[in-house]
């Protein structure tokens, strides 16, 4: 299996002053960037690739702190804006497009629950994809529609179709079955708020008749870390954890 992170989001400023993408900040002295790497290698990929802005990398060295963190794993630079996180996504076109199992995440959120358990359900049931939900109505999420037997049968980008929310965490069967998808929904051109989404691709298997799968967490275990008040909420629920323990 690949595991592709994608690496947006904004930044946040130090006490000194210095300013910093939001994943370089530091949580019970690892930064977010970290703890996902460790979220992402106990689920034993062939390879892990990160998209990173390339202003993150001249002005942080981002590349190198990935690269400290493995030797493996790869990074592709985001030169210019691309039309959201579908378009991001195929800038690491020839690491995916393969037979392997892709996994697609962003850095910025962060579930707590093991990656491994939410694949072995997909992958027992022989799921084409599958998506991890929980429950929320805000329209910044992406949202899905669910049948009587489980599968996923509609997706719809920051429009509540239903209570269920996505957390980013797309699984594919194969990166080749994501690669189509995503150039499918592409030339269909139907951009949301200027930009193509990865629950776009989801559509498209779904039409092409594929078996999607959901794996529901509780709210209290998806942690969006976009903002200062999202970390600070985070930040805060560790201590709190950390005292109980």
């Amino acid at each position: 299996m690949k595991i592709l992170t994608l690496m947006g989001g904004g930044k946040f400023e130090t006490k000194k002053g210095n300013s910093y993408p939001v994943y370089m900040s530091e949580v019970n002295e690892k930064m977010i960037l970290e703890d996902h790497f460790h979220f992402c290698q106990q689920m034993k990929p062939t390879g892990i690739g990160f998209c990173v802005k390339s202003s993150d990398i001249t002005n942080y060295r981002v590349d190198n702190v990935i690269n400290q963190l493995s030797e493996t794993n790869v990074t592709f630079s985001i030169q210019n804006a691309t039309r959201g996180a579908l378009c991001t996504a195929l800038l690491a076109y020839d690491f995916i497009n393969n037979d392997e199992e892709l996994l697609i995440t962003a850095v910025n959120d962060f579930i707590e629950v093991p990656g491994d358990h939410i694949l072995k359900q997909f992958r027992e049931n022989n799921k084409d994809a599958g998506v991890v939900y929980f429950e929320s109505v805000h329209p910044r999420y992406s949202f899905i529609k669910i049948n009587d037997s489980g599968n996923v049968i509609q997706t719809a980008e920051k429009i509540p179709i239903s209570r269920n929310a996505l957390a980013s965490f797309y699984y594919f069967k194969t990166g080749k079955s994501f690669i189509s998808a995503a150039k499918s929904a592409i030339r269909k051109d139907n951009l949301i708020d200027g930009n193509f989404y990865i629950s776009q691709s989801i559509n498209e298997l779904i039409l092409d008749q594929k078996a999607i799968g959901c794996y529901q967490i509780k709210s209290s275990q998806f942690h969006p870390l976009k903002s200062k008040l999202e970390l600070a909420r985070y930040i805060l629920r560790v201590q709190e954890s950390d005292k109980e323990k």
